[in-house]
């Protein structure tokens, strides 16, 4: 039998079983995303940022654009905090750590309502250039220089033009990918002679440049839709490296591997199979993952496995054991589709055999990917978390968010654990290094179940502030807001650890169960919860509660807490719910609505400048009258300075108190949807006694 399979070496970069299953055992991934449209509370919103990056030890003014940024405390760079030195709207200044490390961070701003969504901001040591935008054509091109970074937006939708010198031979590259920084843009960019004549063209985000002579060169950028706005930023680097050194694919044989090994490699071009076997003994079980999709490519893995049986003679036989596609489906269904086409696999030995791996990509790309054999589930396992939209609410599309607790309530992550099988077992959720204030309710997944809830608890004096959850080393968030999903998709990002933030606007209320240890019920009864319920002054509605995590959502059953009541119910139905006998782990959510005042911060400095505006009013109309007093030559002259003056701060004053009264109209009083959380409940079905 003939096949195409890697070179001999194909398993160069494969990892011995105790090392790779370390490494395995520090990997969580959480994914955070919106909270969607439905719910209107404040939450900080970073819509873009400008620059998209500095160099350490740098002051930088940054421009922040998007909602609820009041109280601005610091930014987040990953995992470090760096106060804000002084701030204008739209505008903060900070100094830059001389110790950061040349890397791609995810920035957050920190202020009076919590944490906000990442955005990225790369770390460099290269200088930088601005780009103003007026260099929109080829004679007011902006000089730059091999081994830098220019960065801009495009403002308008005319071309940014800059120049260079190069040496003939030098192997020069430029370099972006919007995705990769968190932007909308789409670069073109082209390098000609000084002539027009074009030499070279940016692919896939990178441009390479082999100068035929010394001199100087022209670059031109442009959004390859000629979109422009503040969300289409770029930073690209100019840089002088060697060129790639050419793949080359073999037809040789089989490659071996072994259980507990990870293979790293990338898929053949054409879609053309990589072949491996996997030996096994009796009674061994063993999970066959591949990783490409979930690690941001753009792949689709196809996994084929059949039983190899060998004759005497060396003659092969082939049985089909499995074709998989795609990887486990959750159940119960998220809130938000996250589709994986990774495919997994769990086995359980009952003899002896090998297994003929075959492993291709359905996308014919050349993308990397990981094959992992592993003895058992990774621990800690791989888990996605997602801020989970009100259920029932017909949104059509999804907005960007974060993870913030209110002061004296609960806020919960749902959480994904993709690739789990009928091996998997159950999984405690816990996170450490919270914000000041806040306490980790924990959260449960069961036995061979792909999904549950991680719930936190603020304290009614808890100081605004966040913290990056860093034993979760992956997060995943919303890039833009969608108005409509149907006709554009939804772009998510993959970040470093997610953040929790802490509100200092209070929870409407505070919803707890009266027990907190496992509840057990028989497989064929009824459970009843009582619940306890902590209100806000303000907040006197009745509260309608999903419970999440048991069933798909739309089935879900409810609890219906009277309005004013401090007291309610949630009977389970464990018999209706068909709940096979085992453990769960599940959480009641739901809206409501409390009226919220947003602009404080502004009114407030609006009327601190009114106050400035009176007072100095009353100084000029006290100069005026005591210009009039005067009695000296100089009088007529001091009368119409004064008379300018006071007519000055009239005016002043008049913008003031027109601002004050704007800003009180649009800070007045305005429902908002908030979202409530019980404290995680937890239930251990068990079998129907026998009669």
């Amino acid at each position: 039998m003939t096949r195409y399979t890697r070179p001999s070496g194909c398993l160069r970069q494969s990892i011995s079983a105790s090392l790779r299953f370390s490494l395995q055992c520090s990997v969580l991934l959480a994914f955070a995303a919106p909270a969607f449209s439905q719910a209107t509370f404040p939450s900080p919103t970073l819509t873009s940022i400008s620059p998209l990056g500095g160099k350490p030890g740098a002051t930088v003014e940054l421009t922040l654009r998007g909602a609820d940024l009041d109280g601005p405390q610091s930014i987040l760079l990953n995992e470090r905090a760096i106060p804000i030195k002084s701030t204008k709207p739209n505008l903060i200044s900070l100094t830059l750590p001389a110790d950061l490390k040349p890397a791609i961070y995810d920035c957050r701003f920190v202020g009076r309502y919590g944490v906000s969504n990442p955005r990225v901001f790369e770390i460099s040591t290269l200088d930088a250039v601005e780009s103003p935008g007026a260099n929109a054509k080829p004679d007011n091109a902006l000089k730059v220089a091999v081994g830098s970074v220019i960065q801009g937006a495009f403002k308008s939708n005319s071309p940014h033009w800059f120049t260079f010198e190069a040496k003939k031979g030098q192997s020069i590259i430029a370099s972006f990918d919007g995705r990769r920084f968190d932007t909308r843009t789409e670069l073109f960019g082209v390098i000609t002679s000084t002539n027009g004549k074009e030499l070279a063209r940016m692919r896939n985000g990178v441009m390479r440049f082999v100068p035929p002579a010394d001199g100087a060169y022209r670059m031109r950028l442009n959004e390859l839709m000629y979109r422009a706005g503040d969300d289409y930023g770029y930073r690209i680097t100019l840089s002088s490296a060697a060129p790639p050194a050419p793949r080359t694919v073999k037809l040789e044989a089989v490659c071996p591997i072994q259980i507990g090994q990870t293979v790293r490699d990338s898929f053949l071009s054409q879609g053309l199979p990589q072949i491996f076997d996997l030996p096994f003994k009796a009674g061994e079980k063993f999970i066959i993952e591949v990783h490409s999709h979930q690690l941001g490519h753009a792949t689709d893995p196809h996994l084929v496995i059949e039983n190899l049986a060998k004759d005497p003679a060396g003659k092969e036989t082939l049985k089909p054991q499995a074709e998989v596609a795609d990887a486990p489906a959750i159940v119960p269904a998220p809130s938000i589709n996250l589709p994986s086409r990774d495919p997994s696999y769990a086995y359980e030995a009952k003899a002896d055999g090998t297994f003929r791996i075959t492993l291709s990509d359905n996308f014919a790309s050349t993308q990397p990917y990981e094959l992992r054999i592993l003895k058992e589930a990774p621990q800690p396992a791989l888990l996605i978390a997602l801020n989970p939209i009100l259920p029932g609410a017909k949104t059509k599309g999804g907005e960007i968010g974060s993870a913030n607790v209110p002061r004296g309530g609960i806020a919960a992550l749902e959480i994904i654990a993709p690739n789990r099988n009928a091996l998997s077992t159950p999984l405690e959720l816990k996170a450490d290094k919270l914000p000041a204030g806040v306490t980790c309710l924990g959260g449960f997944i069961g036995k061979g179940q792909s999904l549950g809830y991680i719930a936190f608890q603020a304290s009614a004096d808890a100081p605004a502030g966040a913290a990056l959850l860093s034993e979760i080393p992956q997060s995943r968030f919303v890039c833009f807001a969608v108005a409509d999903a149907a006709r554009e998709n939804v772009l998510y990002r993959t970040t470093g650890a997610p953040a929790l933030g802490v509100s200092a606007q209070p929870s409407p209320a505070f919803v707890q169960t009266e027990k907190t240890d496992i509840l057990e019920v028989a497989a064929d009864a009824k459970l009843e919860i009582a619940l306890k319920v902590t209100r806000h002054a303000d907040f006197t509605e009745a509260l309608k509660l999903k419970a999440l995590g048991l069933i798909d959502v739309a089935k879900a059953p409810e609890a219906d807490i009277p309005a004013k009541s401090a007291a309610g119910k949630f009977t389970l139905d464990v018999k209706a719910l068909k709940l096979a006998p085992g453990d769960y782990g599940f959480i009641l959510q739901g809206p409501a609505k409390m009226k919220f005042r947003r602009g404080l911060e502004e009114l407030k400095a609006a009327e601190a400048d009114a106050k400035k505006a009176v007072e100095v009013q009353a100084a000029a109309k006290k100069q005026l009258d005591s210009a009039n007093a005067d009695a000296t030559p100089k009088k007529a002259e001091l009368v119409k300075v004064a008379t300018a003056a006071l007519k000055t701060a009239d005016t002043t004053k008049a913008t003031a108190d027109k601002l004050v009264k704007d800003l009180t109209a649009k800070s007045a009083p305005k429902e908002a949807t908030f979202i409530v959380y019980s404290n995680p409940i937890r239930i251990r079905v068990k079998e129907v006694a026998k009669k």
